[in-house]
């Protein structure tokens, strides 16, 4: 469970809110250091040659060590979609140069695997981590691909026998020593706590533009970029409209970790994307700044007494549903998440607190909430919030959107268990 944990507190500490636009695209070309490759920067690369612009990180489009012609070439390869290989710098902040065009994919990432989904790229992956054969309806065809096995111990000959082009894995799981120093140089390791990318908006942006371009498909990356900004312009236009006192009080937790639930919560405070979720549906956290640091981390992730909850009576309680059993594509019914209600109004004095009695308690399925999905999951968490501010909105049509983009022939209304209460 602690490398789950892990995973998910790398991409949650990369959540940030900002405006569409507002990143750096990290791939070698991008000399202007804007959020895409395009004639601009082979404006400013000429500009680089001619002494008039200071030269930047990223101008060095072919990675040689010098800026010349030869990078202009390369961008202008870029901005047509005919580069032979391209250089950039992943979750890790490691500068990784792949060949062109990827063919042959081995992926650990399910979140990463969606946005291949998104892409349309599904065709291109030749191996999948043991977990991708227990979930045919969120990936009906990676689901199928050959079994390599788990991250947590790399089977590097299963992956090797694949014939990967790059394998797409987590930041730090599986481990650089268990899967990366084990393969041959030309198997590049890029590595993205996006599962795609971290899930703040321009964490998930810039991963999504970045793999639109390294897979060939930046029509698709775009189609799901209008639909992520369209969504969240839906929530932040109203929340913005919401006075700081008048918010919400939210006590946000996460599935139990500790052996005392009744007394002792694992609760979710600053550096957390569930957190910043919480924070962009214009909730007020009540456990932010409460919170240890996760394994030294700024990340605040554990244990809070329960007594201490009690005091502060939450008007809303939230809790993120994730570990065994809960796979919300697959399973048929809420029962899971309708025990962890059950579970949270049975804890001691907790039928006193605001939150219980106004029946204000929603659970969150992790694989529906921390993923490129996230834009629908924030439309619903400012539904709980705000009923009234946001009673025309559709979480779940957003959610259906998601889905259809992901090529997946799913009714999401039908099937599947993504959070509790149903709309």
């Amino acid at each position: 469970m602690r490398y789950k944990i892990a995973i998910l507190l790398a991409l949650f500490s990369l959540m940030i809110s900002a405006s569409a636009g507002d990143y750096i695209l990290r791939i070698f070309g991008n000399a202007n250091l804007d959020s895409d490759i395009d004639e601009q920067d082979l404006a400013y690369l000429q500009g680089i040659i001619d002494g008039k612009e200071k030269q930047t990180d990223l101008a060095d489009a072919d990675n040689n060590g010098r800026i010349d012609k030869s990078d202009v070439d390369q961008v202008e390869r870029l901005i047509n979609g005919a580069q032979t290989e391209i250089t950039i710098i992943d979750s890790d902040n490691k500068t990784v140069t792949v060949k062109q065009p990827l063919e042959r994919l081995v992926i650990y990432t399910h979140q990463c695997a969606e946005i291949l989904q998104l892409l349309g790229v599904s065709d291109k992956v030749v191996g999948v981590r043991d977990t991708f054969a227990q979930q045919p309806n969120r990936f009906p065809k990676m689901s199928q691909v050959q079994n390599i096995g788990s991250g947590g111990e790399p089977d590097v000959e299963a992956v090797l026998k694949t014939k990967p082009d790059a394998i797409l894995a987590y930041t730090f799981y599986p481990t650089e020593e268990s899967l990366d120093a084990k393969l041959p140089p030309e198997v590049k390791v890029l590595r993205f706590d996006c599962e795609c990318s971290g899930i703040g908006p321009n964490a998930m942006r810039e991963k999504v533009k970045l793999l639109g371009i390294l897979l060939g498909a930046r029509e698709k990356a775009n189609e799901y970029l209008k639909w992520h900004d369209r969504c969240l312009s839906q929530v932040e236009e109203r929340i913005n409209d919401i006075a700081p006192e008048n918010r919400v009080k939210v006590y946000l937790e996460s599935t139990p970790e500790g052996d005392k639930p009744l007394v002792s919560r694992t609760a979710i405070g600053t550096g957390h994307a569930a957190h910043k979720l919480v924070e962009m549906a214009g909730g007020v956290n009540i456990a932010a700044g409460h919170l240890p640091g996760y394994e030294d981390t700024p990340i605040e992730y554990g244990e809070i007494e329960t007594e201490w909850v009690l005091s502060q009576n939450p008007e809303v309680i939230v809790g993120r549903a994730m570990g065994k059993g809960i796979r919300p594509y697959e399973n048929e019914n809420s029962s899971l998440m309708q025990d962890y209600v059950e579970d949270i109004k049975a804890l001691p004095g907790f039928d006193n607190v605001s939150a219980v009695l106004n029946n204000r308690i929603y659970i969150i399925t992790n694989d529906y909430a921390v993923t490129p999905n996230y834009p629908s999951a924030l439309m619903l968490l400012a539904k709980w919030f705000y009923p009234a501010q946001f009673a025309d909105q559709d979480p779940q049509a957003a959610h259906q959107e998601y889905a259809n983009m992901m090529g997946l022939d799913y009714d999401v209304a039908k099937k599947g268990a993504f959070f509790f209460p149903e709309q």
